[in-house]
């Protein structure tokens, strides 16, 4: 199409490989962005080519995994032609959903003034189904709402089957398949039924939809360029409905990094940008490899580390700014010390200029970081956990230190209801009725049991029997790890990563070895500043606050200081990755964690760690430590005295 305008040279304000995409992006085309590399200003620069080139905006459609980096996107491309772009088809695949369904709501089954419900109201419907099928009652154990749209949301998105979900994700739920099947069976009729709509039908509407030819032909012919963000974050159904509008023109540009895919367990697919040139044929591929984050030490490290994967498009990242120090691994003695010498280094820094907000932490698992938490706080260094919640405000942790609680302080009423509740049968007003017979008004079990009615008597006997055993005074790394087994399955049946919170339990197990008796355990956790119990914190002020992240959370943010915690074999890789022959993508999220930092990277793992069963035991490297060549770190073993000046 002949231009309506002169095209805008951009050559002063782009590289030479950015200003190849923008330009010269027609037909199917990959762009491979390395971190770091400038991918929103390609984004942008090219809608704003495009548009210049006398593409109406309404021809455009512009996906992205969030509104706000939809709405950024926008608003830089109208400053830089300084026009109005109310036309584009610009958010995310849930919002375009959205738009054509309200138009072709018929064609999907539905009326255009369908509701969209969010997620606490698909698992109050779903849970509103269970009762109606009367699940609930017949089966003794069965897996929480959270857990079964968790279920049915990567079915839908994988588009597998659920039967293959849980096998692969969920096999300890395999026996309760048949009810769980029967149960969104029903909770799809009622949404039907009530002209309503979750995230997951959106998207699963417009792939249906898309099905037929003539809206297919439609759309496809209505969206002349189709721009992708985070292509490697897309997951099966994106895959196909992005196959299907882009038939017609074959202008379809999807920008991402294979290295930086790492949201499987979120049905994300690696394989839809590993074979794109292969769907969308023929194509061309364009590579940004200048980064403009990080020094030429730091990504030496991350080119070494991830061109170990061997499914993958090789680049190799290339540094804009100056030369920094090399990147440092630490071996500490043990996780104590690990979590000694960052706070004596953080402080450090501090001193020598760097804001807090400067410097983060980042993790494989959450567990990772209980010891560093404890060490903060009792050196009074404020931080934030980026994403989540504190380690002992997590719901896991609360609930075996409620069981603790009870046995030092009997009177614990917030405690008691808390603990008896996890059992079966027994909700808020159902404890509060066993706390006024035991407490105030002193009956004995046996009474008890007698004026309970018949679901709660197994609960309340099996609270009993919990209790028995913590008064026969078990040290306190022992009461948690006895606990844990009784916990159990209630994590597998109440949470989405019940695996991930054993995990951080054993942790705990660990820290309250450390402790002669239950008094001294919960004596220490409660004197530091910011641990409350159940009282609710005011928000901290982040930034003046060291910033603590799982690496999953951190993914497109940087910091100038950024260390890297437990890089020990069994605590990443993740032992699951392993088992699951997911090595690569482990790799891969220690790439994304490697490249968050601008100046400083410290690359920790530990000697020892305290085991219930075993004593002290030997820890080893992880194996993303070890491959690395040595000519491009320094490593640094930590005496007593915590010498920290590298």
């Amino acid at each position: 199409m002949k231009p309506l305008v002169p095209a805008v040279k951009f050559s002063h304000e782009l590289n030479p490989q950015q200003l190849e995409v923008v330009e010269n992006a027609e037909g199917p085309c990959l762009v491979l962005a390395g971190a770091g590399s400038g991918k929103t200003k390609v984004l942008v620069y090219r809608l704003a080519y495009l548009l210049k080139q006398g593409v109406s905006a309404a021809e455009i459609l512009l996906a992205t995994f969030s509104n706000r980096a939809s709405r950024h996107m926008i608003q830089r491309a109208e400053m830089l032609l300084g026009l109005n772009l109310k036309s584009l088809w610009a958010g995310t695949f849930h919002h375009i959903a959205n738009i054509i369904l309200r138009r072709e709501a018929e064609k999907a089954g539905y009326k255009n003034n369908f509701t969209i419900i969010d997620r606490e109201d698909a698992k109050d419907l779903i849970q509103d189904v269970l009762e109606e099928l009367g699940i609930l009652k017949s089966d003794k154990l069965f897996p929480k709402k959270d857990i079964i749209l968790n279920i049915w949301s990567l079915a839908r998105n994988s588009r597998k089957n659920l039967e293959e979900i849980i096998a692969g994700r969920y096999s300890y739920l395999e026996e309760f398949g048949p009810s769980i099947k029967k149960a969104l069976h029903l909770f799809q009729k009622r949404k039907k039924e009530a002209n309503l709509m979750d995230f997951d039908d959106l998207l699963v509407f417009w792939l249906a939809l898309m099905e037929n030819k003539s809206l297919r032909d439609k759309y496809a012919q209505t969206f002349r360029y189709i721009l992708v963000d985070e292509y490697q974050d897309t997951n099966r159904i994106q895959f196909e409905i992005l196959k299907k509008i882009s038939s017609y023109w074959h202008n379809i540009l999807v920008v991402g990094d294979d290295a930086q895919s790492i949201y499987s367990f979120r049905a994300a697919e690696i394989r839809n940008i590993l074979d794109f040139p292969r769907h969308f044929s023929p194509g061309k591929i364009f590579k940004l490899e200048i980064n403009y984050r990080s020094t030429p030490q730091i990504l030496a490290v991350a080119n070494a580390s991830i061109n170990q994967n061997k499914n993958q498009f090789p680049k190799t990242l290339k540094a804009e700014r100056k030369e920094g120090p090399l990147p440092l691994i630490i071996t500490a003695r043990d996780i104590y010390q690990q979590a000694e010498f960052i706070c004596q280094k953080v402080k450090q820094l501090c001193q020598e200029g760097l804001d807090l907000s400067q410097m983060a932490v980042l993790f494989r698992s959450r567990y990772n970081a209980l010891e560093l938490e404890v060490e903060l706080m009792k050196q009074n260094i404020p931080y934030i956990v980026r994403g989540g919640l504190r380690f002992f405000e997590q719901a896991h942790i609360k609930d075996i230190l409620s069981f603790l609680k009870i046995v030092v302080n009997p009177q614990d009423e917030l405690s008691f209801k808390r603990a008896l509740c996890l059992e079966k049968g027994i909700g808020r007003k159902g404890a509060q009725r066993i706390w006024k017979y035991l407490v105030k008004d002193n009956y004995s079990k046996e009474k008890i049991e007698k004026l309970l009615p018949k679901n709660q008597k197994e609960g309340f006997r099996k609270f009993w029997e919990i209790f028995a055993y913590l008064k026969t005074n078990p040290s306190p790394s022992d009461a948690i790890s006895w606990l844990i087994e009784k916990y159990r399955d209630y994590c597998y049946f109440n949470f989405d990563n019940p695996s991930e919170r054993i995990l951080d339990l054993e942790e705990l197990s660990r820290l309250a070895h450390n402790f002669a008796n239950l008094e001294e355990f919960l004596a220490e956790l409660s004197s530091y500043e910011d641990f409350k119990g159940e009282r609710n914190r005011p928000a901290q002020d982040s930034s003046q606050s060291l910033v603590l992240s799982t690496i999953h959370q951190a993914k497109g943010l940087e910091w100038n200081t950024v260390f890297i915690l437990s890089l020990n074999e069994y605590d990443f890789p993740h032992p699951k990755s392993i088992e699951e022959d997911n090595l690569e993508e482990e790799r891969r999220l220690f790439y994304v964690a490697i490249t968050r930092t601008k100046y400083r990277l410290y690359l920790l793992y530990f000697q020892r760690r305290y085991s219930s069963q075993e004593g002290f035991v030997l820890c080893r490297p992880s194996v993303f430590l070890t491959e690395l060549p040595s000519h491009i770190l320094e490593t640094a073993t930590l005496n007593n005295n915590q010498d920290i000046y590298y």
